[in-house]
């Protein structure tokens, strides 16, 4: 945790906005509070490729786990407008251009963000992609990355086959096989907001097995 502070203290002397500062600024003291008096910040991402550098955020959507409970009452999904087509990524998160045409900027939506993030472990399934494309944009429009504690539901899993000994095969990470696991059902839809309730569910029975 030592790295992260270092790199905290770098960062919020360059961070332009006053919330990702505060970020930046407060104690991490809450990451030693026992799980059930920890808040997460659960989120999802839709891009239409896997490198920032080549592909847009077109979705965002979170759920917040408060005393070892969902709340659905916080959650958020918002659609964004990409600077180009979609292209062959609808496939993928079944977003077209035309609906992303009135959907909100990232500026826009970052504040809201940055507000739910406070005090807060931000938990992703495969945190490495989504934290990056996160990053990419903020660190473009405030100066500084999010560099908050992040759990990864995806690596939780992957340690956890590992000390099973088990030989994982392709695609037994996926989210739904992760859930399927645990005996937590198929969700039909798909979208930033359901894969992050997704996510989240999937944390809680990692850390209640």
């Amino acid at each position: 945790m030592l790295w992260l502070r270092l790199k905290r203290w770098f960062w919020r002397r360059k961070a332009s906005e006053p919330l990702l500062q505060a970020l930046l600024r407060q104690s991490l003291a809450f990451t030693r509070l026992p799980f059930a008096r920890q808040r997460f910040l659960v989120l999802d991402l839709e891009t239409t490729a896997l490198n920032p550098r080549q592909g847009e955020i077109v979705s965002i959507g979170w759920v917040v786990i408060e005393s070892g409970r969902i709340l659905l009452n916080q959650s958020r999904l918002f659609h964004l407008t990409p600077e180009h087509g979609v292209g062959q990524s609808a496939i993928f998160h079944q977003l077209t251009d035309s609906e992303l045409q009135a959907g909100e900027h990232f500026a826009a939506v970052a504040p809201h963000l940055l507000a739910a993030a406070i005090n807060s472990t931000l938990v992703f399934h495969n945190a490495t992609l989504d934290m990056g494309f996160l990053n990419h944009y903020l660190r473009r429009q405030y100066g500084a990355p999010l560099l908050a504690p992040v759990q990864d539901t995806l690596q939780l899993e992957y340690r956890r086959q590992l000390r099973r000994k088990h030989a994982l095969q392709p695609g037994e990470l996926r989210l739904g096989a992760c859930r399927e696991r645990y005996g937590l059902p198929e969700l039909a839809a798909h979208d930033a907001l359901t894969d992050a309730l997704a996510t989240a569910e999937l944390f809680l029975a990692i850390n209640s097995a």
